[in-house]
């Protein structure tokens, strides 16, 4: 059953989002996470996949980075049980996301303390790409950068959908299904990104594709786009063949992995769907 905090949550999420999420099957998929999960796990999950996704929007629509800066302070304030001052609704819910997780600590939860730190670092990456608006960066930065990110998140995802894994083996999945979902996640949302100033395309790439980005043409980009797209394949290709080893050494992390997978290959449908690409 859907948590009271996942509807508030969900009800507050933007309406592009929201039905993005609606079309390739991740409110599907948060809806077996919340019979998956139980009790402050659940809590924990919802605040992680929707409150950060509303920060995200938030910072998209006024540009104020020290919004992340105010996000931490709160989380870091909470995590240690200290008083702050609460203003606004998305501010109570990082509050609620730190008292959470040292709910989490205090009952033995082992990867409490690891999420609450990456949730602190993927806001720190989160900054650094922000930060390069209207910069072109080589393919290894750029890459890199996207690394970073996805991995970020897929751990914080991991660790409460399968907590029974080894750290180590947590962050190669996350890696390799991270990395993933951000290079679609960057190439579904391409021209709108280009539009803002988000130059999701590497430098060695735009001399390749001879692309001009002061005058975007979907036509320009579709090579780029279709090669782009044969990459992203491949590495989650890579995710599928780690899963399928894990789940030879051991079963008891099955239901968690799946619906991890299918999280990540949400975006792969997305990102077909969007080019008509196969």
């Amino acid at each position: 059953m859907v948590s009271l905090i996942e509807k508030k949550l969900r009800n507050r999420i933007s309406k592009e989002r929201s039905l993005e999420m609606a079309k390739y099957g991740r409110t599907k998929i948060y809806d077996e996470i919340a019979t998956f999960l139980q009790g402050d796990k659940q809590t924990a999950f919802s605040l992680i996949n929707h409150t950060l996704a509303i920060i995200d929007d938030l910072i998209d629509s006024n540009i104020n980075t020290k919004q992340l800066d105010r996000a931490k302070e709160i989380l870091n304030k909470s995590f240690n049980n200290e008083k702050i001052f609460i203003e606004q609704e998305w501010e109570e819910d990082i509050f609620r996301l730190g008292q959470t997780l040292l709910k989490l600590q205090k009952k033995g939860f082992v990867y409490a303390r690891d999420i609450f730190h990456e949730v602190i670092n993927y806001w720190n990456i989160e900054n650094r790409n922000l930060n390069r608006n209207g910069k072109i960066l080589n393919s290894s930065d750029l890459d890199k950068l996207n690394l970073e990110i996805g991995k970020s998140v897929g751990v914080q995802f991991l660790c409460l959908l399968c907590p029974e894994l080894d750290k180590k083996i947590i962050y190669s999945i996350a890696s390799i299904y991270g990395f993933s979902i951000k290079l679609s996640d960057n190439l579904s949302d391409l021209k709108e990104d280009l539009e803002k100033g988000y130059i999701n395309i590497s430098e060695e790439n735009i001399r390749k594709y001879k692309i001009k980005l002061n005058n975007l043409l979907e036509k320009d980009l579709r090579l780029y786009i279709t090669k782009e797209f044969e990459r992203i394949k491949k590495y989650y290709q890579k995710g599928d063949e780690k899963i399928e080893e894990i789940l030879k050494q051991s079963s008891s992390s099955k239901k968690g992995l799946l619906i991890f997978k299918d999280i990540a290959h949400s975006w792969l449908n997305q990102v077909s769907e969007v080019y008509n690409l196969k």
